[in-house]
């Protein structure tokens, strides 16, 4: 998908549907540790991470309109 296209896409989005897709991003992030070595959470931290990751994955997908 070319530039231009992701930005009238992204245009299209309601604010709610961003702000998911940017928690979401941010998230995927912090799991990762070779995309965010020097994030070293606690257990706490990371089980809270742990238990939002699950509960999106059982959302249903937010479908654009």
């Amino acid at each position: 998908m070319g530039l231009l296209s992701r930005l009238v896409a992204a245009l299209r989005i309601s604010p709610e549907e961003r702000q998911a897709e940017c928690a979401e991003r941010c998230l995927e992030v912090l799991c990762d540790p070779e995309r965010a070595p020097a994030a070293r959470l606690g257990e706490h931290e990371e089980a809270a991470i742990e238990a939002t990751r699950r509960r999106w994955e059982h959302q249903p997908p937010v479908s654009p309109t």
